[in-house]
């Protein structure tokens, strides 16, 4: 039994529009596909960005706390040479400065 022509044509037009759904379909799961796979390569490069730019960081925090401690020696160091410094010079120029006092106080204008 053969379909009349209308049968026919509405028959092959059903399977056109299933074929193009068909290949709609595919297209889009392939450009969801697409889609997933840059996202994931997007997130491991934003992983690897964060990841290296904590570690140069840490990096210059330990470089910077390591120059602090040597610093903070170099500058004790230096405190205490000035200040012995300080205490020979001090204790060369007092004699002179306490009689230069005696000498002020004890003389009487007239």
């Amino acid at each position: 039994m053969s379909l009349p022509f209308s049968f026919r044509f509405l028959y092959v037009f059903h399977i056109s529009i299933s074929m193009c759904i068909f290949t709609l379909i595919m297209h889009c799961s392939v450009k969801m596909a697409r889609l997933k796979q840059a996202k994931e390569e997007a997130e491991k490069d934003v992983a690897l960005y964060h990841y290296n730019t904590e570690t140069e960081y840490q990096n210059k925090i330990s470089e910077t706390s390591g120059n602090s401690g040597n610093t903070v020696k170099q500058l004790e160091e230096e405190t205490e040479m000035k200040i012995k410094a300080l205490t020979e010079s001090t204790s060369r120029v007092s004699k002179e400065i306490v009689d230069m006092l005696m000498k002020h106080i004890t003389s009487v204008r007239t």
